[in-house]
């Protein structure tokens, strides 16, 4: 099915700041930049369709233009507000929506694909997190529901989103999917399981 993803990128100057006591706010611009570059580079390889970020950071669009991708607003709005805002800027109107995060360093492009293929009319796919989160959702059709990105628990907030507009839910536990880098744990646990 074709399928828009929409990576979003929260302003730099305010990322990662659960990180704080490990890096300055340098590193930490830095840390997401690279991370958000993988995520846009690993979803273009997979072929999982047309790929943009979702964002309001000044320097967005320049490192879209940079991994050759598009780059939509997110209107200033907070998360889940921003990325249907940006997702009613998208010109293709593919008939699914990929909200895939940007801070997945270990996601590879058969995390992306097994997503895509997971999916089908009236599904809605959720990549879990390790902690119960998402790190990625898939829904056809792509209006079907606002996501719930934050919430405590939202791979079932998601499914049961999902349920309530009709669609069904499956949730898909895959390492590269489930490390995200939020905390200093995080971010630790990362850097031994990357390559070297």
């Amino acid at each position: 099915m074709d399928t828009d993803v929409l990576i979003p990128l929260k302003r730099l100057d305010t990322a990662k700041s659960r990180l704080r006591s490990a890096l300055s706010g340098a590193e930490r611009r830095q840390l997401m930049g690279g991370m958000v570059a993988h995520v846009v580079r690993t979803a273009v390889a997979a072929g999982a369709g047309r790929v943009a970020i979702a964002s309001s950071d000044p320097g967005a669009p320049a490192l879209a233009a940079a991994l050759g991708v598009a780059c939509v607003s997110d209107g200033g709005l907070a998360w889940n507000a921003g990325l249907g805002h940006a997702r009613g800027l998208l010109a293709s109107g593919a008939g699914a929506v990929l909200y895939l995060a940007g801070d997945l360093p270990l996601l590879e492009p058969a995390d992306v694909a097994a997503l895509v293929a997971a999916g089908a009319s009236a599904t809605a796919v959720i990549g879990r997190a390790h902690d119960g989160g998402t790190n990625a959702l898939w829904v056809a059709p792509a209006d079907a529901f606002e996501p719930a990105f934050g919430s405590r628990g939202s791979a079932a907030v998601h499914a049961a989103l999902a349920v309530a507009a009709g669609l069904r839910p499956v949730v898909l536990d895959r390492p590269g999917l489930a490390h995200d880098v939020d905390t200093p744990a995080d971010l630790a646990h990362a850097r031994r399981l990357l390559p070297v």
